[in-house]
């Protein structure tokens, strides 16, 4: 498994860039976008919004594992399972991709669970251009859907925050890992325009647009709103420059039955590699209903590698 970035091949992105250059240059272009064309301005910096302009290498697995190939709407995504036991879907972040998750996957199929790594749209080696967390969502769903009962759910930034907000909508689960996870649509689009420089009117005009573009409303997708009816645990790395930790200890204080693992200069992505978070998650796994026969030995030896 790889976990080398590449330029996507044709995005949305280029395609908008293209007309920003008829603008000013920076920041100020989509401002003055905006403001002499708001309607245009708006369209555009949406599907700019929606396309992610880099993609993870596709994943690589060994020959014991099983690509099963799905429909979801009009998107077709390839879903990759190894491992045998309870399912445990992994859920990359924007820009993300399921190569991110090789040391992770690892160890929950050593663990005693059956894995499932899938590249969402415009991701990886999925096609298109665009997507967005409400297409996250309806993914997560038609995966769990096709590969039968759902353990758990492992997700990464955006691909935590879907996987949040699939379960309080009602997927069955036992469980929810969600890593640094954005805490709303609100945070989301105020980083978008600060990168612009969009005032606040103009920033307002981009929300809605996203809304209607997505069919759906920001409050779905803020999780200081949500409160979570399974057992959950959040990993956050402190010095995260991405989603700043503060955001998710917040989310720990408000919500019930819910864990903080917490590491120190791992950043955004590189805590998924961290051979003791793969602990604690696997141990976390077990400790769910219908977690396996073999949790008690697991927790043991986690204790006994922690007293090392």
């Amino acid at each position: 498994m790889t976990n080398n970035l590449s330029a996507s091949r044709k995005s949305t992105t280029v395609r908008i860039k293209k007309t920003m250059r008829k603008t000013p240059r920076g920041p100020a272009a989509a401002h003055w976008l905006v403001r002499r064309c708001p309607r245009l301005g708006a369209l555009l910096l949406a599907e700019l919004f929606m396309a992610p302009g880099m993609r993870r290498s596709p994943l690589r697995t060994a020959s014991r594992s099983t690509r099963i190939r799905l429909r979801v709407g009009k998107r077709r995504i390839v879903v990759h399972t190894f491992g045998e036991g309870p399912l445990c879907l992994l859920v990359h972040g924007w820009q993300g991709g399921a190569s991110q998750f090789a040391t992770l996957a690892e160890a929950v199929r050593a663990a005693g669970f059956r894995v499932a790594l899938f590249d969402m749209p415009a991701h990886g080696e999925a096609p298109g251009h665009s997507t967005s967390a409400v297409e996250f969502v309806e993914v997560i769903r038609a995966v769990a859907r096709a590969l039968g009962p759902v353990h758990a759910l492992i997700g990464h930034s955006v691909g935590g925050t879907a996987s949040l907000v699939a379960a309080a909508r009602g997927l069955p689960v036992a469980g929810v890992v969600a890593f640094s996870p954005p805490p709303s649509f609100e945070f989301a689009v105020r980083n978008y325009a600060r990168a612009f420089g969009l005032t606040p009117s103009a920033k307002e005009l981009l929300a809605r647009r996203l809304e209607r573009r997505t069919a759906t409303l920001r409050e779905d997708f803020d999780l200081t709103r949500l409160q979570p009816t399974v057992p959950t645990l959040l990993v956050h790395d402190l010095l995260d420059r991405v989603i700043p930790y503060r955001h998710t200890r917040r989310l720990r204080d408000a919500w019930r039955d819910t864990q903080l693992v917490q590491t120190c200069g791992l950043g955004h992505n590189r805590v998924l590699d961290a051979e003791g978070v793969a602990q604690d998650i696997a141990a976390f796994l077990l400790a769910l209903p219908g977690g396996g026969a073999d949790s008690q030995r697991y927790r043991a030896s986690h204790e006994a590698l922690a007293e090392l």
